[in-house]
């Protein structure tokens, strides 16, 4: 064999050699990578929890979406109370309760004022709620007989007399 003949062969069985452990190593690392995700309890665990997070977050925006009802804000006080010499003057603002007097409620004991109120509505997929309820101790006896409601425009005013003691 001429030396130009060696030197080529040489060069050849170098190359083949290198490209054969190249490919060895590569081949060890990716199923060494491979091998140790199987057998890795942690590994599928991981995977599941990572899939039951998204789960839970789809689902608790699907409940915000669909299934829970809308809160409208209150934008000021729908009550406001004015002390008068012998009453006490509850203005309540109907906009926010559907301008109906109806949806609200008055309780009268002793000296106490309860004021409720309460609207449901529903529009397409949602249901919008307007909630409240509030008491007041007025520290005086009442006179239930001459207690008034009346409305004027998106205004509900109750008059609530106090009991004057001679």
């Amino acid at each position: 064999m001429t030396e130009e003949k060696q030197h080529t062969f040489k060069h050849a069985v170098i190359t083949f050699i290198a490209a054969l452990l190249g490919g060895f190593l590569a081949f060890y690392v990716v199923m060494d990578i491979t091998l140790a995700r199987m057998f890795d309890p942690m590994a599928g665990m991981k995977r599941a929890e990572k899939m039951f997070k998204k789960q839970a977050r789809e689902m608790q925006r699907i409940d915000n979406d669909v299934f829970m009802p809308t809160r409208i804000p209150l934008h000021h006080s729908i009550i406001n109370m004015v002390k008068e010499d012998n009453a006490y003057v509850f203005i309540i603002d109907l906009k926010q309760l559907n301008n109906n007097e109806k949806n609200v409620d008055v309780t009268i004991n002793d000296d106490m004022v309860n004021i409720k109120g309460v609207m449901d509505k529903s529009e397409k997929h949602k249901d919008m709620i307007v909630e409240f309820s509030q008491t007041f101790a007025l520290g005086a006896e009442i006179n239930k007989d001459k207690v008034t409601k009346e409305r004027k425009g998106d205004k509900y005013i109750i008059t609530v007399p106090l009991e004057i003691k001679e």
